[in-house]
């Protein structure tokens, strides 16, 4: 994809969905991670066949509950988990035709997918490009060993020293990698040093992230247990608010909290999460939106096989959702679009009026119908967000 000189304006779009597919597999379960997942080491799931035969069965339950879906068209489609890298190929090219011979497709159809260091090779994204994969994501989170210990992770010293060669050699191009800062015993410095060396290779999409305390997780038990101390804020919010600036100048914009990408570059699919987009979510652990409605897969592979699909589905409440997803983004969007396609007369006077607040003090620019944040928002955000939707 060649870089745009123009920045993206979002907008509303009806006619196209997501589909996002669960693998919940992984070498290794990180201590930190709070999505569905199970360790199993190094070899392949016994059930892996049993469980893509289960994601056919649910796509096709799902449209059963939602017929329209067969007149909207598929433009993205994002395999994660989990560690999705560690199934076979065939299978994930087996579920690509499927979802090929029962839907529309578009034409630049964008098929991501989520790999470890460890299962990263030249012969893997070979395989991957021939299937129709074109786009990759590595969770890097650090390459600092002491880092990668303190987040319970996997780690393949000699993966990692040859992350960089692998994808820069890809031939799939749209390539990206995940960093995390603000891990308790490194520095700043740790942190930018890992970013310096992921920028001299110029890949086109980053997600840097802060760690996070979630509940239900080990590392939240570690830290109730005083074995670990909670992630450290002060350098979190150091960083957080750097990270503009400086990815700017290496030709990285800035369009949702965490991500950067170079022009054209954004994640197609990621963005359907922050634009209010429809999706299916399938697999165990999986959440999906369709038709205005939201639901939840059971997070338990076994149980996900041997049940029918729940049709247990929930309104959705745009009135508040829509704050909390579209005002993630600090590319521009047409808010006016969103707000009069999405919400009641009531609610659009309160998020215009809203709005129009926070442009006063200087948070954000609207004009022609076009909202973007500016960048003296950015630890503001929560709150602001929950002032539109109170």
């Amino acid at each position: 994809m060649k870089e745009s000189t123009e920045e993206t304006v979002w907008q509303v779009r009806n006619s196209f969905f997501g589909v996002y597919v669960h693998f919940p597999y992984c070498f290794k379960k990180c201590d930190y991670c709070d999505f569905y997942s199970e360790g199993i080491g190094a070899g392949p799931a016994n059930d892996e066949l049993s469980l893509f035969k289960s994601y056919q069965k649910e796509v096709s339950e799902r449209v059963s509950h939602f017929p329209n879906l067969k007149h909207r068209t598929i433009d993205t489609v994002f395999f994660g988990g989990g560690t999705p890298s560690k199934a076979k190929t065939k299978n994930w090219y087996h579920f690509l035709e499927f979802l090929r011979s029962e839907f529309n497709v578009a034409r630049d159809l964008e098929i991501s997918i989520e790999v470890n260091p460890e299962d990263l090779s030249p012969q893997l994204l070979e395989e991957y490009a021939k299937i129709g994969i074109n786009r990759v994501n590595v969770g890097v989170q650090t390459r600092n060993p002491k880092g990668l210990a303190y987040l319970g992770r996997h780690y393949d010293k000699e993966k990692y020293d040859s992350l960089l060669q692998t994808l820069t050699h890809s031939p799939i191009q749209r390539v990206g990698i995940d960093l995390m800062y603000g891990i308790p015993g490194l520095q700043t410095s740790d942190f930018y040093s890992d970013l310096s060396y992921i920028l001299e290779a110029g890949l086109p999409h980053l997600s840097l992230y802060s760690l996070t305390l979630e509940k239900g997780t080990q590392y939240s038990r570690d830290v109730k247990d005083h074995k670990k101390t909670e992630p450290e804020e002060n350098i979190q919010s150091e960083i957080l608010t750097a990270l503009p600036e400086l990815m700017e100048k290496h030709g990285y914009r800035w369009y949702e909290v965490s991500n950067y990408a170079k022009p054209g570059f954004e994640s197609k699919h990621n963005l359907k999460y922050w634009t209010y987009e429809p999706y299916l979510g399938i697999g165990p652990g999986a959440h999906g939106m369709i038709e205005g409605h939201r639901y939840g897969n059971p997070r338990n592979a076994s149980l996900y096989q041997k049940k029918t699909p729940t049709n247990q589905y929930e309104p959705v409440t745009p009135n508040s959702e829509l704050a909390l997803t579209l005002f993630r983004l600090f590319s521009p969007f047409r808010y006016l679009e969103f707000i009069e396609m999405y919400l009641d007369k009531s609610s659009q006077a309160k998020y215009i009026e809203t709005i129009h607040l926070w442009e006063k003090r200087g948070l954000c620019s609207i004009s022609n119908g076009i909202f973007q944040w500016k960048k003296e928002a950015l630890l503001l955000l929560d709150d602001l967000i929950l002032s539109i939707i109170v």
